[in-house]
């Protein structure tokens, strides 16, 4: 059998005159500008990002880091308005309406949050952290039924996303339903019992109810998980409180 050669050389003269795409020097700024946000040097990636933005005002990487960029450096303002830049450019990320909307939610106007929040989850109803944002929102804007609305039905759908259960019961409690609160804490350490910050949810549950011994049974609880903690100092103290003021030999008829 004989092969054709000329067929052979034929296609090896072009594949040689085939090249890849070189990549373009605004996405070559936004890698470098990329690195130096993850190496925390927000300010060297700024100054990088908007370069890359010059050469290319399409170049959504830029955009996003740059975006990212504000908001660790707390410029939220700037955050906003270059993610604002941003969605006029690409629609289609429910990760860029999400940021605005926490962005917003940073800068203090859960009202401005609170529709972008909503367009990430239309985009993405599998978003659920901005689900649990847009619940947040909604309780800083005192819509505290909304909010219930929305962590109820994370738990349903979710029952494993276990931020929903905590979030939900820690409003509870600032609305003073202790009881409620102290109840979604419960399930919360059924899902996982190592979820120390529910031992102490329900520890401050039980002493804004006047349950005193329950209370300290908790704090131990949450001192056996998390001894070490910024937390720990308050148990720790409320403990010893709760033992002069109602167990003390002076107040043994007081105990509940």
């Amino acid at each position: 059998m004989q092969i054709d050669v000329s067929v052979n050389d034929n296609l090896a003269k072009v594949s040689s005159k085939v090249t890849l795409p070189q990549n373009s020097r605004s996405y070559n700024l936004c890698v470098k500008a990329d690195a130096l946000r993850f190496a925390k040097l927000y300010k060297d990636a700024i100054q990088t990002y908007l370069q890359a933005i010059m050469l290319d005002r399409s170049e959504i990487k830029a955009y996003y880091g740059l975006a990212m960029a504000y908001k660790y450096l707390k410029e939220y303002n700037k955050a906003i308005k270059t993610l604002t830049k941003l969605v006029e450019i690409d629609s289609s990320n429910d990760d860029y309406f999400f940021e605005l909307g926490v962005c917003n939610l940073l800068d203090g106007h859960p009202e401005n949050a609170i529709p972008h929040l909503i367009k990430s989850i239309i985009i993405n109803r599998e978003n659920l952290e901005a689900q649990i944002q847009l619940a947040i929102a909604h309780e800083l804007v005192e819509e505290t039924d909304l909010s219930l609305m929305i962590y109820n039905k994370l738990i349903e759908t979710n029952p494993g996303f276990l931020k929903a259960y905590y979030n939900k019961a820690a409003m509870l409690m600032g609305m003073g339903e202790y009881l409620e609160a102290s109840a979604t804490f419960f399930q919360l350490i059924k899902k996982n019992p190592d979820y120390y910050k529910a031992y102490l949810g329900i520890a401050m549950s039980f002493d804004k109810m006047a349950k005193y011994k329950d209370a300290i049974r908790y704090y131990k609880k949450f001192l056996e998980l998390k001894q070490f903690s910024e937390d720990a100092v308050f148990a720790r103290e409320r403990i010893n409180e709760l033992r002069i003021e109602h167990f003390s030999k002076e107040n043994r008829f007081t105990i509940v």
